[in-house]
């Protein structure tokens, strides 16, 4: 009669290791884009309500729309283009995090998407801060944000394969 062996096998279970460590790499690599969106949205609130502070891991589209707004209906009132413009923050904080929720079910295209897409907002951070200096560390928190995604991208990818 045999006995069953109920420890796993030292191959198996480093693969069982490396693969939780995989996913959690992905995982979090993947929660980036929950941040992303979630401070953006905090962002235009400050902003909608009167404060001058904004959070590094934001969208710099979203504040320069908030800006554009601003400069436009200066009214303290709430007028149809503070309206517009914090729906615009919405949608593009909505696609992060459309993005977030697909990069945790591992699909590399969501990775990708919001990558390019954070990697564009950078470069637009990149641009205004040639005219205001104080821009070019939220884009140096982009450039390391984009590496921690990258990392769960690559993760993403090691899983699947």
């Amino acid at each position: 009669m045999s006995t069953l062996n109920l420890t796993p096998e030292p191959e198996r279970a480093e693969i069982v290791a490396d693969d939780h460590e995989l996913l959690s790499r992905a995982k979090g690599g993947a929660n980036w884009f929950y941040w992303i969106a979630a401070l953006s949205v905090v962002n235009s609130l400050i902003f909608h309500f009167g404060g001058n502070m904004s959070f590094f891991a934001g969208l710099g589209v979203t504040q320069l729309a908030d800006a554009m707004v601003f400069q436009l209906s200066p009214d303290e009132g709430l007028g149809i283009l503070k309206i517009i413009g914090f729906a615009f923050d919405l949608i593009v904080a909505g696609i992060f995090l459309l993005c977030g929720l697909w990069a945790n079910r591992l699909q590399s295209w969501a990775f990708l998407v919001g990558m390019i897409l954070y990697l564009l907002d950078g470069l637009l951070l990149l641009v205004i801060g040639v005219y205001l200096p104080g821009i070019l560390l939220p884009a140096a928190f982009h450039a390391f944000a984009l590496f921690m995604i990258f990392r769960g991208f690559s993760a993403a990818r090691q899983l699947k394969a």
